[in-house]
This record gives C-alpha cells, structure tokens and sequence, in this order.
C-alpha cells in the first residue's frame, strides 16, 4: 500500500518537475479534447434538428368527392406506419390556398366550384418508410393521389449518414492524434530521465515500479485536460446556443428549437471529457514506456 502511495506520488510529482513537457501534453489533449467534445454535442444537435424536420414531414392523401372519409380515416389512423392524422375539409383547404396566395384572392373567389378535394394529412412514425406508406395509403379504396416528399425524405436519410461518418472519423482522427503527441511527449519526458531510470533498475525496480509513475503522470494530465476542456466546451457552447436561440421563431420553423442546452449534459461532459482525457493519457503513456523503456 505504501509503495502504491509512493507511485503514485512521484508520478503527480512528475508533472511539476517536468512542467514544460507536461504543459505541451496538456495544451495539446485539451484543445483535442474540446474539438472532441463539441463535434460530438453538435452531432448529437443535428440528429435531434434532422429528426424534428423529419417530424414535421406529412403525406397529403386527397379522397375521391364521394369517398368515406370517416372509413378512410380509420383505415389511416390503424396503420402501423401512422404517428398522426389530421382531416382538412374542402373549405378548409380553400381557406389556407387563399391564405398563402393572397394576391390571388380574386381568383379563387371567382372559381365556379371548389377544386380543394378532402384531405388526410398523415404524419409516419419512420421517415424511412415513406416509400412502404405512399403504397398502403393509395391502395385505399376512396383514395385517388397521395402526395409525398420521398425525394426529400431520402435527402434527410442521406444527410443523416453523413453527419454520423463524419463525427466518426473525425473523433477517431482527433483521439488517434492525442495519443501519439502524448507517447511522443512521454517518450521525451523518459529520455530525460534516463540517469534516473537506470539508476532505479540497478537498485534493483521492477519494470512496474518504474512505469507505474509515468502512468499515472499521463492520467493527472489527461484528468486536468478533461476539466480544462469542459471548462472551455461550457462556454463556447452556450454561446452558440444564445446565439442561436436569439431568434426563436425562425429557429423553431426550421426545426432547431429543440436543441441540447448544456445545463442539461453538462455533467455527462465533464464525465465523458476526464474519463476520455485519463484514458487517452494513459494509453499514450502505456505506448511510450513499452516501447521506449528498456526495462
């Protein structure tokens, strides 16, 4: 137990007495870890933004004049692929034509008859089913068109993959970054002390005696970039967010309204930055001393 004590001191000890090393380790995995961190918060930003637009997707399904609106309601509202219906009269669907055209009030007011047919707005819990929808809802018998975005349901679908390969391999790139500048940077930190190191293996310390205090030189510095990066991720982030948020309404049409606020993750971060800056530290370091220490 006191060896362990020892260890582990000397290694936190380490940092100090190698400040400027440490300071590069340090600078480097923060800056890592805060592009690590807000990569990571804005894919979870734009899934949540891809899935509120595809929320707001609707298929139009326009009835036959003498259909059975109540039967094709039910049959709509029993689908599997239903999240919701709405039922638009002719006269309503007159009155929201003649609401967005405004200039062209004269004319639909001149109209011998109604051209709106009636119509069922449905909402499908799976954007990705839109295609399976159109078939089951226009082989409804009462249904003479259904209208649907598939092309920009696919565009949603699409956007969606990218955005996730991209996070991917960006925090992949990032992570496989910081863990060779932090092996590179243990490795300079045991050059220096190598009088050390080989003083210590001719009193006779075993290969775990010597690494342990490197290890655990890596973990302070990854815990204290963690913190740091958070620190930095808080306030950049939530003045993102203020900025974005200055104009709800716009915000909200474009489906951005429901964004992360950080009080909301903001321990969930500081958790996922110092375990990810301990463990990134310490795989740096594990990689420098096996393949540097000859011990």
């Amino acid at each position: 137990m006191n060896n362990i004590s020892y260890l582990i001191k000397q290694g936190i000890r380490s940092v100090w007495k190698n400040r400027f090393m440490s300071f590069a380790s340090l600078c480097i995995l923060t800056v890592s870890l805060i592009l690590v961190g807000m990569s990571a918060i804005v894919m979870l930003d734009c899934g949540i933004i891809l899935d509120n637009v595809s929320d707001k997707n609707e298929i139009s399904v326009y009835l036959e004049d003498d259909a059975d609106i109540a039967h094709i309601g039910e049959v709509l509202k029993s689908n599997t692929l239903t999240a919701s219906t709405q039922y638009i009269s002719p006269e309503e669907g007159l009155a929201k034509m003649m609401e967005q055209y405004e200039e062209q009030r004269a004319l639909f007011e001149s109209l011998p008859y109604n051209p709106v047919p009636p119509t069922y707005m449905v909402t499908i819990n799976d954007l990705d089913e839109i295609s399976v929808a159109v078939q089951q809802f226009s082989a409804i018998e009462g249904v003479y068109k259904v209208n649907a975005p598939t092309d920009f349901a696919s565009f949603i679908k699409d956007l969606r993959t990218t955005f996730t390969i991209i996070g991917i391999v960006l925090i992949a790139a990032l992570g496989t970054v910081s863990v060779i500048i932090i092996s590179n940077t243990t490795r300079l930190s045991v050059f220096a002390r190598r009088k050390e190191i080989a003083i210590m293996r001719i009193v006779g310390a075993t290969n775990s005696f010597i690494k342990t205090p490197f290890f655990v030189e890596g973990m302070s510095i990854g815990l204290v970039s963690g913190v740091l990066a958070w620190f930095v991720t808080k306030i950049v982030y939530e003045n993102l967010y203020n900025m974005f948020t200055s104009s709800l309404g716009m915000w909200n049409a474009l489906g951005m309204g429901d964004i992360l606020r950080f009080s909301d993750i903001g321990w969930y971060v500081l958790a996922a930055c110092c375990a990810a800056g301990a463990l990134l530290g310490a795989i740096g370091t594990v990689l420098s001393t096996g393949k540097y220490l000859k011990v």
